[in-house]
């Protein structure tokens, strides 16, 4: 065996290892998905707030509507945000969508909730929680941070529900959805 002739083995057996392998992976089949199943029909959300100014929102006078909940403190600067984000909204999709802000502060802080909505010029009610919801146990579940936009379509069924701050975009592409009967992925 001459020099050249040994050099140029192992050269050639590289290049056949790399044309297999591209064989084998242009020839490879996609993995396997999963058949998706259909939606489980998800049960209407009931729910009752006071407001601060004395009166309800509830899923009795949002139905039939889609209806963005957004849970938020008075005291945190991304809460304020997305409640104008929401004013916003609103107000391009009034009447055809409710809205309202559930403040997760307790009873006590009825005077700051006010302020909150007046400060900020909310054109939607503004709520209290109530204790099964402060303690995570109401209709929505645990509310692990703030804010939160939960979105119901027209029959209160939950189509998207986002713990964070979104922009007014993704709170319209979730009224769209929730019209459109379409379920998002949560964030």
């Amino acid at each position: 065996m001459t020099v050249a002739s040994s050099c140029a083995l192992p050269k050639l057996c590289q290049l056949f290892g790399v044309v297999s392998l591209g064989w084998v992976v242009a020839c490879a089949s996609p993995p396997a998905r999963a058949p998706e199943e259909p939606r489980a029909q998800a049960q209407p959300i009931e729910f009752s707030f006071g407001t601060t100014e004395g009166e309800l929102f509830d899923s009795a006078s949002t139905r039939g509507r889609c209806t963005l909940v957004l849970f938020v403190t008075t005291f945190d600067l991304a809460s304020q945000a997305q409640a104008r984000y929401l004013n916003e909204v609103i107000r391009e999709h009034r009447p055809r969508a409710n809205a309202g802000a559930v403040v997760l502060e307790p009873p006590k802080h009825r005077i700051l909730a006010g302020a909150f909505r007046t400060s900020l010029g909310l054109v939607y009610p503004v709520a209290l929680a109530n204790p099964s919801t402060l303690s995570g146990s109401g209709p929505f579940g645990r509310i692990a941070g703030v804010p939160t936009l939960v979105v119901l379509d027209r029959d209160g069924q939950p189509v998207f529900r986002s713990q964070g701050a979104v922009s007014k975009a993704q709170m319209l592409e979730a009224l769209r959805a929730a019209e459109a009967g379409r379920v998002l992925p949560n964030r």
